[in-house]
């Protein structure tokens, strides 16, 4: 296939509209063995995927491309990458880039291209870090995933069982949290209630007390009124009777 006769050649140079996904996984690996790093093939319909390289803020290189049909086609390297080294595969679910015998040099940021309509998508993307010895007993290494077609699905398994745990942790957190604030906003309007209910009670208890003492007071003058009558009505003192 000769590619220098098809439009797609042009996203190998640059001169197309890309989008790029920001997040990045980290991938450790010590000198000298073999590493394979997935990304999905997002692709409905016969186009080409292609493989990326970028290392300190550079441009990035395209280490090779594909194009996807339902009869497999040879990828193609560019940029001094030999198949010998890396090597390029694709079927329908992932494509595979796989460094053989890695070196320090390996190092860098690896993603994948799809190209779609009119632009070209960067997605999957992985950061290759290559250590020239092995690490310390406490250090937590990368497992190789997807070296195989069987491995790959496993791989997107994990990550989706990773997902689902995840959410499945989460979510009894978030429900135990809204039950309590529930429960708080309703214990608050309980006191509330009765807090009203208290308040009206010693209002009627007020209101009692003061019709007790109201009506003591009548009683009393009424007594002291009734002496005075008494009083008033016997002696020389009858007339202040008159008088009231």
């Amino acid at each position: 296939m000769n590619l220098s006769a098809t439009h797609p050649l042009i996203f190998l140079i640059g001169v197309i509209f890309v989008k790029q996904a920001s997040l990045t996984f980290v991938k450790t690996v010590i000198s000298g063995t073999t590493v394979t790093l997935l990304c999905s093939n997002i692709l409905k319909e016969p186009s080409y995927i292609s493989w990326f390289k970028q290392t300190n803020d550079s441009l990035p290189l395209c280490i090779a491309t594909q194009y996807t049909s339902v009869n497999p086609v040879d990828s193609i390297y560019f940029n001094g990458f030999k198949k010998n080294h890396v090597e390029m595969s694709v079927n329908k679910t992932f494509s595979s880039l796989k460094i053989v015998n890695v070196d320090v040099s390996d190092s860098g940021i690896f993603y994948c291209g799809s190209f779609l309509t009119n632009h070209m998508m960067f997605h999957d993307k992985t950061q290759l870090v290559v250590n020239e010895t092995s690490h310390s007993k406490g250090d937590v290494t990368n497992v190789d995933c997807g070296a195989t077609e069987e491995t790959s699905r496993a791989c997107h398994v994990y990550y989706t069982l990773t997902l689902i745990l995840s959410g499945l942790v989460l979510l009894p957190t978030v429900l135990a949290i809204l039950i309590l604030i529930r429960l708080k906003e309703r214990n608050k309007q309980k006191e509330d209630a009765q807090h009203r209910e208290n308040n009206e009670e010693m209002n009627k208890q007020l209101e009692q007390v003061s019709h007790i003492k109201i009506l003591f007071n009548l009683q009393v003058i009424h007594l002291i009124c009734a002496e005075i009558h008494k009083w008033s009505m016997t002696g020389p003192y009858k007339y202040i009777y008159i008088f009231f």
